[in-house]
């Protein structure tokens, strides 16, 4: 099949937990015969040349940059000339996959296979990323009328595809709530991991030491974009009180994002410097031996957790993950541990299970019991068949 991956970013030029999930499925699908392109905006500096990563054809215009409606105008038609340009150079009909409801005018000139690749709401992240921003009343009014076109866009766009898949039974419930009855078919496929690039290390004390960690150290990890709607100030809030009472806890977050001046300062007026570490972005070639230095990956998020790759990723490097019972979350930890979930958004439960961790280290599920469950549930196989079988219905269905 000749499949075309329309989307608002792509690994690596883009960082991003959704970014990284449509280049591992891209190019996964490439290495299976298939014939992929992907089309994406890409910053200034970034090279717009065509080229070819991994198997899939790259397909780039610059970033619009301006107001909100113009940029909206500006990238669609460029992404359009683009589509135009990779089904004139495919060998077969072309099956498009829509990764975002940014392109729904796209969506008046595809064909009739194409296929919503549904990695989170629009309108509802545009919400939260915003609460880290002070905005005068003209431009809170201005983001009112855009998260309405931004919703009533997703809708529109989710309704003009033949089918839907999304990467977790939480999506599945949610859009309808979002978007009302009558969409088409939606199908859950969850994600997975490269198993052989995180996994748990032969010497793991020496990956401490590389790390600047000492024996006595217990490490929470947390890997999050720096946004609002990731918890991480109730994280911060939860570990004051734990830090005074474990002096040799310590709580690190790898990420940036628009939140970071905040968390920052919230550092600085909880007294935390001495335990908690702000790493900034994390290059992609050190978060194995990251996730293998922790003793345990939080993920404090309060809302729209859709899939959570730093969930899985931890888990292949042995170390156990605690989740807040929001979003996707409880679907990937549950089934390893219950006790591995907690209340969103209250930071003195948080607070209780830091405190009873590091008391009892072992009521955390062991290391080797956590790589089993990866290898069991996230090998990229199972999503790669079953994203497969979806298009090949698509296709007999034509």
């Amino acid at each position: 099949m000749q499949l075309i991956f329309v989307t608002l970013g792509y690994h690596p030029d883009s960082v991003g937990g959704a970014y990284r999930y449509i280049a591992d499925l891209a190019e996964r699908l490439a290495a299976r015969g298939h014939e992929v392109s992907v089309i994406y905006p890409v910053a200034a500096g970034v090279s717009l040349e065509q080229d070819t990563l991994n198997g899939v054809k790259r397909l780039r215009y610059p970033d619009a940059e301006g107001m909100f409606f113009a940029n909206w105008n500006t990238e669609n038609r460029l992404a359009r000339l683009l589509w135009l340009q990779a089904t004139h150079y495919g060998k077969k009909p072309a099956q498009t996959i829509i990764c975002h409801a940014f392109f729904s005018p796209l969506l008046h000139v595809l064909g009739p296979t194409t296929l919503f690749l549904f990695t989170g709401p629009w309108a509802e992240e545009y919400r939260f990323a915003r609460q880290a921003q002070e905005l005068g009343v003209g431009r809170k009014a201005l983001d009112v009328v855009i998260r309405r076109t931004m919703r009533i866009s997703e809708g529109q766009a989710l309704r003009r595809c033949r089918a839907i898949v999304t990467i977790s039974q939480y999506y599945q419930r949610e859009l309808p709530q979002w978007h009302g009855e009558g969409l088409p078919p939606v199908r859950v496929i969850f994600g997975g991991v490269d198993l052989q690039r995180f996994q748990p290390p032969a010497d793991r004390p020496s990956v401490r030491a590389r790390w600047k960690l000492v024996d006595q150290d217990f490490l929470f990890l947390t890997v999050r974009r720096l946004d609002p709607r990731m918890g991480l100030a109730n994280l911060l809030r939860a570990f004051a009180p734990v830090a005074l009472n474990f002096p040799n806890a310590r709580l690190w977050l790898a990420g940036k994002g628009p939140e970071a001046p905040a968390l920052e300062a919230l550092i600085r007026e909880l007294k935390l410097e001495h335990h908690v570490r702000l790493l900034g972005f994390v290059p992609e070639a050190d978060l194995p031996s990251l996730y293998a230095a922790a003793d345990c990956t939080l993920m404090p998020s309060l809302d729209l957790e859709g899939f959570g790759l730093a969930t899985v990723e931890s888990l292949a490097c042995g170390t156990p993950v605690m989740g807040t019972l929001s979003g996707a979350t409880p679907e990937l930890l549950r089934p390893l541990d219950p006790h591995l979930l907690f209340e969103a958004g209250e930071p003195a439960a948080l607070t209780n299970r830091l405190e009873t961790v590091l008391k009892k280290p072992a009521s955390l599920p062991a290391r080797d019991k956590c790589r089993a469950y990866a290898e069991e549930r996230f090998s990229w196989d199972l999503p790669v068949n079953k994203f497969e079988d979806v298009l090949k219905q698509l296709t007999e269905g034509v």
